[in-house]
């Protein structure tokens, strides 16, 4: 992390984390939100898969928000600290703190899978529903 003394507060910049901690976060969702989503189906077949899918889906869940909810605390911590919502709002110019905590917020969110996390949750959501109304109006029968 980078620290620098702003007028406001002693502010530290964090270091992005590796893609490598990215992806592993991304595939927690991913497979999170698949067995969440899955456990619809799978509890026509046995309530021991499904209760084992939903805990291991929720423990899953746990640690990916988790994680979300600190690299948003982060974020906000730098946008705040530095102040630079005013700064920008009120075309104040930047120090080299500021450029770097802009750095970090954009860089932050320019590789972030939270987008395509967001996009398969849906079609998985979408595609449980559609499964299990089918498996209980016995339209269909795996």
């Amino acid at each position: 992390m980078k620290q620098f003394e702003s007028d406001s507060a002693n502010v530290k910049i964090p270091e992005g984390y590796s893609m490598t901690v990215i992806k592993m976060y991304f595939w927690v969702g991913l497979v999170s939100a698949i067995l969440l989503r899955a456990l619809i189906i799978a509890d026509h077949y046995s309530s021991l898969l499904s209760k084992s899918m939903w805990y291991l889906g929720v423990v899953g869940y746990l640690w990916f928000f988790a994680h979300r909810y600190h690299i948003a605390k982060r974020r906000f911590n730098v946008i705040q600290g530095l102040d630079l919502l005013e700064k920008i709002e009120k075309r104040k110019p930047l120090t080299e703190e500021d450029f770097d905590g802009l750095n970090y917020v954009m860089w932050s969110l320019s590789v972030s899978k939270e987008r395509l996390n967001y996009l398969v949750i849906f079609a998985f959501s979408v595609i449980a529903i559609v499964l299990s109304l089918a498996l209980d109006f016995g339209i269909i029968k795996l």
